[in-house]
């Protein structure tokens, strides 16, 4: 569902004897119609027969996938098993540092939605486990749907929630996902082909080529080239994933954020949130990576606090004073801070500004890219006004 930025790696010594073949041999395709119940049960006795594979060491002690189709021995697999190593350790390093952090309710959810643990290692190469993740195609957070995709498997997406970032609400979407795709395939390698380039295609590879078997659509150029890395990147991510240290990585463990939830009914900054709660607005922020303006809906929300602040937030909240309007202090200025994936138009249409106006007050010509973390002076608009929010006993704070 990402769009690579790779190449193609070596094919198959193998692959020039199949290109002389008329068509592709059968391969172990279940048919779309299989009943619900008996593909839960054929991944349910799969479970049983793995261990739980952890990104860190107080998950659960390592162990190597037992399915054949999570296997690492296929050459392209290696191939990338020796990149992690090399060119792409840095990247790899990284995304196992973050991983560690949610892999315990990630894989949690995986196994309550009856599909394989490895799929917990699948953001390891879709978005590096970032929630911030954008595709320049628009797929968002760490599991990197596309709206509809996201929409379609009940995730909110809207100007003031985007629940792609949320990554426990996208681990369920993408497990029902992941699931759905297997049963319409009756293979993992296809289905996670039909994860990264949509189910339809990998359908009309098989109507149109009679190919049955991800590895026989690679080797003959049936799949994008992105679909052709796609699969042997996460086996070898799985590999290493599975078993770190053999592979020279060091993950420190990192326990989950510990939180409780409550649900809000009225608009209110996160750093009002942040404060009747005790906390800091990094920690609310980083607890509700879905509210993508910095605050609870009109319509209300459901939102997580750190775990023993609930009673004070929901006792503050009640002697929470409305916002008033008021004019902003003369010679008040706003900055935006950039954050990845925001463009020009982005920054100017949340702050109802014209991009014009955007570029006069910074300085800037049109066509130039914005970086991560520049900041941005925010025009002020003629008669613009600001929010005063008071809580009970302190003086008014002026929220953008």
């Amino acid at each position: 569902m990402r769009a690579a930025n790779q190449r193609p790696i070596l094919a198959l010594g193998t692959a020039a004897l199949l290109l002389g073949l008329a068509g592709c041999t059968a391969g172990r395709r279940t048919s779309p119609s299989t009943p619900r119940s008996a593909t839960q049960a054929k991944i349910a006795a799969l479970n049983t027969q793995r261990e739980l594979p952890p990104i860190a060491g107080p998950i659960a002690q390592p162990g190597k996938p037992s399915d054949s189709e999570f296997s690492a021995e296929h050459p392209r697999v290696q191939s990338f098993v020796g990149q992690y190593q090399t060119s792409l350790r840095a990247t790899m390093q990284r995304a196992l540092e973050r991983g560690s952090k949610y892999f315990p309710r990630i894989a949690r959810i995986l196994a309550q939605e009856g599909v394989p643990a490895e799929l917990a290692y699948l953001p390891i190469i879709e978005s590096g486990f970032s929630v911030h993740a954008v595709s320049h195609a628009g797929a968002v957070g760490p599991w990197q749907f596309v709206r509809g995709t996201g929409e379609r498997y009940g995730l909110r997406i809207d100007g003031y929630v985007d629940e792609r970032r949320d990554p426990m609400k996208a681990t369920r979407a993408a497990a029902r996902y992941l699931r759905d795709l297997y049963e319409r395939f009756g293979d993992w390698h296809l289905a996670l082909a039909g994860y990264n380039t949509g189910e339809g295609n990998i359908e009309r590879i098989q109507n149109w080529k009679g190919c049955e078997d991800y590895w026989e659509m690679s080797d003959r150029g049936y799949l994008p080239n992105e679909t052709q890395e796609f699969v042997p990147r996460f086996l070898a991510a799985v590999e290493v994933a599975t078993s770190p240290e053999e592979y020279g990585f060091e993950v420190p463990a990192a326990d989950p954020p510990h939180f409780e939830t409550i649900e809000v009914t009225r608009p209110i900054s996160l750093k009002a949130v942040a404060q009747l709660s005790g906390s800091d607005e990094g920690t609310i922020r980083e607890l509700n990576p879905a509210l993508n303006r910095g605050m609870v809906p009109p319509q209300g929300y459901r939102i997580r606090l750190p775990k023993g602040t609930r009673e004070q937030f929901q006792i503050a909240l009640a002697s929470y004073r409305e916002p008033v309007v008021v004019s902003p202090p003369p010679g008040s200025r706003r900055v935006h801070r950039v954050r990845r994936g925001e463009t020009l138009q982005t920054v100017a249409k949340r702050y109802g500004v014209s991009t014009e106006e955007l570029l006069k007050a910074n300085g800037m010509r049109a066509g130039r890219a914005l970086k991560t973390g520049q900041e941005l002076r925010i025009p002020a608009k003629p008669g613009r006004s600001r929010v005063v929010a008071s809580l009970a006993g302190a003086p008014g704070r002026y929220f953008d």
